[in-house]
């Protein structure tokens, strides 16, 4: 990636012209979409009912607890993230993120 990025600069510089480069850490990425805003973009993606359905049934009602010390705590809401090792996760984040940088293009 850094070799195709210092290709790119070099052209650019070559051709006089301006780069402009972002990069993003997706590192907890995962763990960031927010499931109200991910039924919105299903839908903005014209998914199939079905699908959305399917979705929302795995992603409704999730709770969770932590542990610290041996105790556990009371369940807790989980509004937030995708379900780890689902093989659906990196299809629902490539959807939110492909509606951010088109709402970032239009902008």
């Amino acid at each position: 990636m850094i070799f195709a990025g210092r290709q790119l600069q070099e052209k650019c510089q070559e051709i006089r012209t301006h780069l402009y480069t972002t990069f993003v850490d997706l590192t907890k990425a995962f763990d960031t979409v927010n499931h109200d805003e991910l039924w919105k973009v299903i839908q903005k993606f014209c998914c199939p009912e079905r699908f959305m359905h399917m979705v929302r049934q795995l992603h409704d009602g999730m709770t969770a607890r932590v542990t610290d010390n041996g105790t556990v705590s009371e369940a807790f809401a989980v509004t937030n993230g995708v379900k780890q090792g689902c093989v659906l996760a990196p299809t629902l984040f490539s959807l939110m993120f492909s509606s951010m940088l088109m709402d970032a293009y239009l902008d």
